[in-house]
């Protein structure tokens, strides 16, 4: 399991309907889901905060983020997402979440993100961003901080080409777009199983017209599914599958 993360004094809580768009055929949510559900409250919470793009002049960019879940989500339950800023390490931010639904746990998360200037695209240190001053105290725990992943043996498991429908505001590959896409290299619809953790590391932006080679490899019970493309790694992630009913 996830451990605990150092909550800080602003907590922030938002309720979700798991509406039929998540769901998968199988009759539960996609991996994308948590990711999705995160990120807005994430994006919400900064705004409450007048840390978000707009307030500070830059772009927040999620590096990495890992998730546990407990149970399969299903349609129209009602999930609570708890978020807060769980500490800040040189000019990385880390952000922890608690899922929960019925007032029950059902999943946590953490991820990392990093802030960029608007024009020149370069790191931002937190200390210079005045909304910040309040989170520099706050100390990451290491052990909580998601690594770089790596696999032994990859093979290659389909091309896909990146289209409009995968793109955001930005103008490259949606980082929610990026967990699809790497779930169709986890061939979920050939068996009765859901995704209980799942690490995703965006390590490059990926455009419109790029050719992502998926990669699948499996290493201890851990199913690797990295994308590359012009020689270069887009993302990693890796994935623990459980079965879907006890």
């Amino acid at each position: 399991m996830l451990p605990e993360t150092q909550k800080s004094s602003d907590i922030f809580e938002k309720s979700y309907e798991i509406h039929f768009g998540f769901i998968d055929n199988r009759g539960v949510a996609r991996p994308s889901c948590l990711f999705d559900l995160a990120q807005d409250a994430a994006t919400v919470h900064a705004h409450r905060l007048g840390i978000d793009r707009d307030a500070v002049g830059a772009l927040w960019v999620l590096s990495r983020m890992k998730t546990e879940l407990y149970r399969p989500l299903l349609p129209y339950e009602t999930l609570d997402v708890q978020t807060w800023c769980a500490g800040i390490k040189g000019a990385v931010w880390l952000r922890s979440f608690r899922f929960l639904a019925g007032g029950e746990p059902v999943g946590a998360a953490v991820s990392s993100w990093t802030v960029l200037d608007w024009e020149t695209h370069r790191i931002l240190r937190p200390n210079a961003i005045e909304g910040a001053q309040r989170f520099l105290g706050v100390k990451p725990d290491p052990a909580v901080v998601p690594g770089k992943l790596a696999c032994a043996e990859l093979h290659e498991h389909h091309i896909h080409p990146v289209c409009y429908s995968d793109l955001d505001v930005n103008g490259h590959v949606n980082n929610v777009k990026i967990v699809d896409i790497l779930s169709d290299g986890l061939d979920l619809n050939l068996g009765d199983s859901f995704v209980s953790a799942l690490q995703v590391n965006y390590t490059a932006e990926s455009r419109f017209g790029d050719q992502l080679r998926v990669l699948t490899g499996e290493e201890k019970g851990v199913r690797f599914v990295f994308g590359e493309a012009g020689g270069c790694t887009r993302f990693e992630g890796a994935a623990v599958l459980s079965p879907m009913r006890a």
